[in-house]
C-alpha cells in the first residue's frame, strides 16, 4: 500500500471519525517512524519456488526457509525512535518515564536478535529480563520491538510473496502469516474472482503480507462450524465488523472492503475498529481466542 492511499486513508477518517483523530495522528507517526528505517532493510533473496511451494504446503513459514536479516545498529536505532514516539501515546507517567529515561536497544545484542523470528516471544522476554524495570509491561516492551522490527521485514516479505508466484494461499489454510508466523491482526472481504464479495484476505501487523483465507471459517481456531461464527458491527457502519467465534471465544476485525468509501488500508482500518474491538472484548471474546493449537508453522 502506497504512502499517498495511506494518507488518504487517514485524511478520510479524521475527518469522519474526529473521536479517532489523536489515535490516528500517533500512528501516523508511528507509520513515518517505520517508513524511515524501510529503506535501511537488508538485501533479501527468498527460497526457490518449488521449495516454497512445498513449505506452505507443509505450514512451514516463508521466512524459515530464508530468515531475512535485521541489522542489529539499524534495529536499535528504530527501537529508539519507537519508544520516542510512544512517549507521545498517553501512557501512565510512570510508563512515559520508563521509556524516556531507559534504553531498551541497550539490551539487545547481536544474539539475542539471531534468529528472532523462531522464537519472538522468547527475544522479547529476554529483553524484558535484561531491562529488569517493573515500570515496563511486556505488552508495551512487545509493541516497542515488534513495531521496531516491522521495516525490516516488510519489503523481504513482500520479495518472499512475489518469489511464491501464483500459489494459491487457500491450500497454506491457516490464520497464521506464511511470511513470519504472526497471528492476522485483520482481515478484508474483497470482491473478487467468481464469489463476488466472498474472498477474505488476513494481514498480518508484523510484517505486512496478506493471504487468502476461507470466508466462512474462524482465523484463530480454524472452525468452520456456522453456528459458532458471526458478525459484530454497527449498522450504521456495516463496512467494519468483528468476527466472532463461540468456540475459541477469538475475534477478528474485518473490512467489507465494496462498502468503503475510502481504499482500504489494513493498519489504518485496525486504528478505525478498536471501539468494535473493546465491544467484542465485553462480550468476552478475546483478539486470538482461547489457547489452543492452531496448525503448526
Amino acid at each position: 500500500m502506497t504512502d499517498s492511499a495511506r494518507a488518504k486513508s487517514i485524511a478520510h477518517y479524521t475527518e469522519k471519525r474526529p473521536d479517532l483523530a489523536q489515535q490516528l495522528a500517533f500512528f501516523e507517526r508511528l507509520w513515518s517512524v517505520q517508513d524511515e528505517f524501510a529503506d535501511k532493510a537488508a538485501a533479501y533473496t527468498p527460497a526457490p519456488l518449488e521449495d516454497l511451494e512445498r513449505a506452505l504446503r507443509n505450514h512451514q513459514t516463508m521466512f524459515s526457509l530464508v530468515e531475512p536479516t535485521i541489522p542489529l545498529d539499524d534495529y536499535r536505532g528504530a527501537v529508539r525512535a519507537v519508544a520516542a514516539v510512544m512517549t507521545e501515546a498517553g501512557l501512565s507517567e510512570e510508563q512515559t518515564a520508563a521509556l524516556g529515561e531507559v534504553d531498551l536497544a541497550d539490551a539487545i545484542t547481536a544474539e539475542a536478535l539471531s534468529g528472532v523470528l523462531d522464537g519472538l516471544d522468547v527475544f522479547i522476554q529476554s529483553i524484558a529480563d535484561a531491562v529488569d524495570d517493573d515500570r515496563f509491561t511486556t505488552p508495551l516492551i512487545s509493541f516497542v520491538l515488534t513495531e521496531a522490527m516491522t521495516p525490516f521485514l516488510r519489503e523481504p516479505a513482500k520479495a518472499a510473496a512475489a518469489a511464491a508466484g501464483k500459489f494459491d494461499w487457500l491450500q497454506w489454510d491457516s490464520g497464521l502469516c506464511p511470511a513470519c508466523g504472526t497471528p492476522a491482526s485483520s482481515a478484508i472481504i474483497r470482491d473478487e474472482g467468481e464469489l463476488q464479495g466472498g474472498r477474505r484476505w488476513l494481514s498480518c501487523p508484523t510484517c505486512r503480507t496478506q493471504w487468502e483465507y476461507a470466508r466462512i471459517r474462524c482465523a484463530r481456531c480454524g472452525t468452520r462450524t456456522h453456528t459458532d461464527l458471526e458478525y459484530l458491527y454497527d449498522e450504521e457502519d456495516s463496512a467494519h465488523r468483528i468476527h466472532t467465534c463461540t468456540a475459541c471465544h477469538g475475534y477478528t476485525p474485518v473490512v467489507f472492503e465494496r462498502e468503503q468509501l475510502v481504499v482500504t488500508v489494513p493498519e489504518v482500518e485496525e486504528v478505525v475498529m478498536v471501539p468494535l474491538e473493546a465491544v467484542a472484548a465485553e462480550r468476552g471474546f478475546t483478539p486470538l481466542g482461547d489457547d489452543r493449537d492452531e496448525i503448526p508453522n
